[in-house]
């Protein structure tokens, strides 16, 4: 039984062949350091609501992110902006 090739729909326009500088600038993007580039070696233990819990997870899941990564770049940018 021979399988059947999906067809994707053809792209008039590549949607990255423009500038992008307009969505970086509104999208408040910032430089991520830690989370990238340095070893995560240390464990720590947090109690959480189970609310707080939830609300970081969903809204770990809208960026398309690990909720843990996201409470990582959250306490990284927080040290970032204290240091300014």
């Amino acid at each position: 039984m021979k399988k059947s090739k999906k067809s994707y729909p053809k792209v008039e326009v590549d949607p990255l062949d423009r500038d992008m500088t307009g969505f970086m600038l509104e999208g408040g993007w910032q430089r991520v350091s830690f989370e990238f580039t340095k070893k995560k070696n240390k464990t720590i233990t947090i109690r959480l609501s189970e609310d707080l819990l939830r609300g970081m997870k969903g809204w770990a899941k809208e960026l398309g992110v690990d909720y843990q990564k996201l409470i990582r770049i959250i306490l990284e940018n927080s040290l970032r902006r204290k240091s300014l």
